[in-house]
């Protein structure tokens, strides 16, 4: 069953519980789905959880934070954090999309591309900095931050969708976005141990190891299982968790959700020759 029709079947059994079941029911059979229209639907879906995720960001943004600053320690950048995290999860999409017709599959390439395009558009043409992409995304509140970081992490995920589809190269890279999306909420929490490389900002040793290091590894195996891929062993999952938490605590600035994509791009067939199965 698809995503649509497990929707449309919930709507349907609410909708009869509160008016009584309809005078008549019409099914939808997915089998019947042409691969576009499948893949269109997919894609649909994939926006629309984003579009959630953007909202309840700036709900976030507008409330929680406000509201829960003098309870203790609040995570900085939560509203940032939150659509990192989320927008991670678009691989967790990738199995309902119908490949048999061999090009309409990269329709799941269009929420990441509309964001970059997005985040362009943002950047340089409005430059607002009251717009809610640049103070749900922004470091310093200026614009131009949403051609750093956040552009990058959706180019990233437009080459994953295009050129590593259904791949354990993409499960372990989008798992490492989790990871990176989960360790600044650590360490504002809970980071009492900071440290720092002449070209990075400064982080701390428990977003790195609780954050990124564990994130990964936890998000590789859910991302895997998932997308219907072999489980890899332990030991190479540890291994590219390793990997990421250096190379997302040493790299330059605002480069890192591109320079860890790299390094993990570089380092995984590398792995699997030191550490084989």
């Amino acid at each position: 069953m698809s995503i649509l029709s497990g929707f449309i079947d919930s709507v349907g059994r609410f909708v009869s519980s509160i008016y009584g079941p309809p005078e008549s029911v019409v099914e939808i059979d997915d089998d019947n789905l042409s691969p576009l229209s499948n893949n269109i639907l997919a894609s649909s879906a994939m926006v629309l959880c984003y579009k959630i995720a953007i909202e309840l960001a700036c709900f976030i943004r507008l409330n929680w934070a406000d509201r829960h600053h003098h309870d203790g320690p609040t995570p900085t950048g939560l509203a940032r954090n939150f659509l990192h995290i989320s927008f991670s999860f678009v691989v967790l999409f990738w199995p309902y999309f119908d490949t048999s017709d061999g090009w309409s599959w990269k329709l799941a390439a269009l929420l990441p591309a509309v964001m970059f395009s997005r985040l362009v558009y943002k950047g340089i043409l409005v430059r607002d900095a009251s717009d809610a992409d640049v103070q749900n995304m922004s470091l310093s509140g200026s614009p131009a931050d949403l051609l750093l970081g956040p552009l990058l992490l959706a180019g990233v995920f437009v080459w994953l969708t295009l050129y590593q589809f259904m791949t354990e190269r993409a499960a372990i890279i989008a798992a490492v976005s989790f990871g990176d999306g989960c360790a600044p909420l650590v360490g504002s929490l809970y980071g009492r141990h900071f440290y720092s490389t002449p070209v990075s900002r400064v982080k701390t040793i428990e977003g790195s190891v609780v954050g990124v290091f564990l994130g990964t590894v936890t998000a590789c195996y859910f991302n895997m299982y998932a997308m219907g891929l072999p489980l890899l062993p332990l030991r190479m999952i540890l291994a590219y968790g390793g990997i990421a938490a250096v190379a997302e605590g040493t790299a330059p600035g605002n480069l890192d959700n591109l320079v860890t994509a790299l390094v993990l791009h570089f380092s995984i067939d590398r792995v699997k020759e030191l550490l084989p199965s």
